[in-house]
């Protein structure tokens, strides 16, 4: 580190922020040089001791738009409006560096944050914006040293993948594990972004945008969450040898780059897929690493704040590895339309002959072919009822969204059909 005190100025004492304090308190020693020179918290919370001697408090995080006496600003609200944009557009305009874990602030405001680090010769940092104590961020940036990145998967939100796992394991339904994620604190209050795929964007555009040298706007990038994901269609996965999980996918392929979130089938025998709870697992494809996956928890004070505070640390010794330099590179964004793989499908129809041919035959017309199929009984509700469920060989998106807006205008159709893509990673 610099002889000198690196003076920080933290906005935000939520989740993240204490857990930040609560790592400075413990490694005081080790962090000796770092000073927190102000602290702004809405909640009126105590901090006593030596290490807030020099402290200055506000209530409102706007005061720091008047404070000058810090060399990184911390900001930890959240939220891509407000006083978060406001506090960190104005340290970069007065040439200070700031870290952050606020992945639609940086997911947004890209090419504007990246503007004004190139004009101030300051930069942003956002390890913890992207998959929490995974410093995935650092190891695009090592890699693009000597790597082309080809493709970034995985599971980027620990609220959704606690869900998922955890309706499997004890069998419980959508809105029960999520009521038990919130009291645990692995969901919000509101849990929306989580559950349905918007966090997960954010951080695929991130991802995306820093692999592979160009912005990726977040509303461009077909995105699915896991409302819609019943218990029953994560049992018949199990039994067919898969896991549904949820997917954020970046790829650059002949100048075409795909950027899609959504619950997929995936082979119990794939990395990704063995990733339960509340982590995240990401894989990393190059020219000269192959695979490379990381795994560890995707949410929570501590693994969080260790991002942040390796980011502070990073900044305080002046290596300058944050975001890269600009580049002109201009790819076409890709559809779903446009994929091609395999498939998932749960009818629920009337049990008469007939059925069967009948969703054959849309498949013919739109050139789908069967790789398996299953027929279950209807324990619960109408026994006249009965569960198809039917696993496809690759075909174009295009033509199974075709077949299957065809299919469910069938007599024999008594629910709108359930699909799932299934991706080989």
């Amino acid at each position: 580190m610099l002889d000198s005190k690196t003076k920080i100025a933290i906005a935000g004492v939520g989740t993240v922020g204490k857990g930040l304090i609560d790592l400075l308190l413990k490694y005081k020693d080790k962090q000796s040089k770092i000073e927190i020179s102000a602290i702004a918290s809405r909640k009126k919370q105590e901090f006593k001791g030596a290490t807030f001697k020099n402290t200055v408090f506000f209530d409102d995080a706007k005061e720091l738009l008047k404070f000058n006496n810090y060399d990184i600003l911390v900001e930890l609200i959240g939220g891509e409006k407000g006083v978060s944009k406001e506090i960190v557009f104005n340290a970069l305009r007065e040439k200070k560096n700031v870290v952050t874990a606020n992945k639609a602030l940086v997911s947004k405001f890209w090419h504007q944050l990246h503007s004004l680090m190139e004009k101030n010769d300051c930069l942003l940092k956002y390890e913890a914006a992207v998959a929490g104590g995974i410093p995935i961020i650092k190891v695009i940036d090592e890699f693009l040293l000597s790597n082309k990145i080809s493709k970034i998967y995985g599971i980027l939100n620990g609220t959704s993948n606690y869900i998922l796992s955890n309706m499997l394991l004890y069998k419980k339904d959508f809105k029960t594990i999520l009521s038990d994620a919130q009291k645990l604190g692995y969901a919000e209050a509101d849990p929306k972004f989580d559950i349905d795929g918007t966090d997960t964007a954010h951080k695929l555009s991130i991802l995306s945008s820093l692999a592979f040298g160009c912005y990726k706007n977040v509303l461009k990038i077909d995105n699915e969450g896991i409302e819609n994901v019943d218990l029953q269609d994560l049992e018949i996965a199990d039994s067919l040898g898969y896991k549904i999980k949820l997917l954020g996918l970046t790829e650059l392929r002949n100048k075409n780059i795909k950027n899609f979130v959504y619950p997929c089938l995936l082979s119990k025998d794939s990395f990704i897929a063995k990733i339960d709870g509340v982590y995240n697992g990401i894989v990393v494809e190059s020219n000269f690493c192959k695979k490379s996956c990381f795994v560890g928890e995707g949410a929570g004070a501590h693994p969080t704040a260790t991002s942040v505070l390796s980011d502070i640390i990073s900044l305080s010794t002046r290596r300058k590895n944050g975001f890269k330099k600009s580049h002109k590179f201009h790819y076409e964004e890709t559809s779903l339309q446009s994929r091609f793989g395999s498939y998932y499908l749960r009818f629920t129809t009337y049990d008469k002959p007939g059925v069967i041919s009948g969703i054959a035959n849309q498949f013919k017309i739109f050139k789908i072919s069967m790789k398996s199929m299953l027929q279950k009984e209807m324990e619960f509700e109408n026994s006249n009822d009965a569960t198809i469920v039917i696993t496809t060989h690759n075909c174009l998106e295009k033509n199974m969204m075709k077949a299957l807006k065809q299919i469910n205008r069938q007599n024999f159709i008594r629910k709108k059909t359930v699909y799932f893509r299934i991706e080989n990673y």
